[in-house]
């Protein structure tokens, strides 16, 4: 029986082969990437359970603010209600409440795009993320500890993942430009790039790596063959973990709404 270290080769291996598929295949850049997207889009969707919804497209709080486009939205599944789906494009629309992670995806990353994607991660990670059915009299409230601090419903993570890119300490570097003056949990939390590494958080003390920031973590460059499988390691041990509340879809209607 295949390991999860051998799945995950082989997974990697598809990922780059799709890549050098779709450069033959096409030849308008917008037409690659979107091929690529959706690449990404199938692994996640053949690697998380079922219970986590991917999709692509905006994400939207209750007061009408709105993220950038997003290639890869995951969310709660089972507790999260689709504003609005286009069929053709395959676009959505997602209540912020159910939004576990967002991934960026880039053919080939260049180091021009880091503040951009550093921008559209503190506007995603900005919204408004409040309407959730509040249990009166509860006796016990789940909390989630991330981000030096506890949180009844996680902000929405961002990933960055690139098939291409510039060496990982130049990565590394612009990431932590871009995120001077931003708070922890509206930064970009990880980038991974298949034919390099990733770009993740180390702890101080223990070395060890994390997918999410805290107070006491540094930005760390890991060169590594099996980028992939780190990169899906450190994510899933939050994304398998970011349970959702209930969400009061009703609090999305305007205070003067009468139907």
């Amino acid at each position: 029986m295949a390991s999860l270290v051998e799945i995950m080769d082989g997974v990697s291996g598809q990922l780059k082969a799709t890549l050098e598929a779709n450069r033959v295949a096409f030849e308008h850049r917008l037409t690659k990437g979107e091929a690529i997207e959706e690449s990404v889009r199938a692994f996640f969707r053949r690697h998380l359970p079922d219970s986590i919804g991917v999709a692509h497209g905006q994400v939207i709080d209750r007061h009408g603010s709105i993220s950038k486009q997003l290639d890869v939205i995951l969310y709660d599944a089972a507790k999260t209600p689709v504003l609005f789906s286009d069929e053709a494009g395959g676009n959505r629309v997602i209540p912020v409440e159910g939004v576990i992670a967002a991934v960026e995806v880039k053919t080939a990353l260049s180091s021009g795009d880091i503040a951009p994607l550093a921008e559209s991660a503190q506007v995603l990670k900005s919204l408004e993320s409040s309407a959730f059915y509040v249990p009166e009299g509860s006796i016990i409230t789940n909390v989630t500890n991330a981000y030096g601090r506890e949180w009844t419903a996680l902000p929405p993570m961002y990933f960055v993942m690139a098939f291409e890119g510039p060496n990982l300490t130049t990565v590394r570097d612009k990431m932590q430009a871009a995120h001077i003056a931003r708070p922890l949990h509206q930064r970009i939390d990880m980038a991974c790039i298949l034919n390099k590494g990733v770009v993740a958080n180390s702890l101080s003390g223990s070395g060890g790596l994390e997918a999410l920031p805290s107070p006491s973590s540094s930005i760390r460059a890991v060169e590594t063959e099996r980028s992939l499988l780190l990169f899906y390691l450190l994510m899933t041990r939050y994304v398998l973990q970011a349970g959702r509340p209930a969400i009061a879809i009703q609090n999305y209607l305007p205070r003067d709404f009468a139907f």
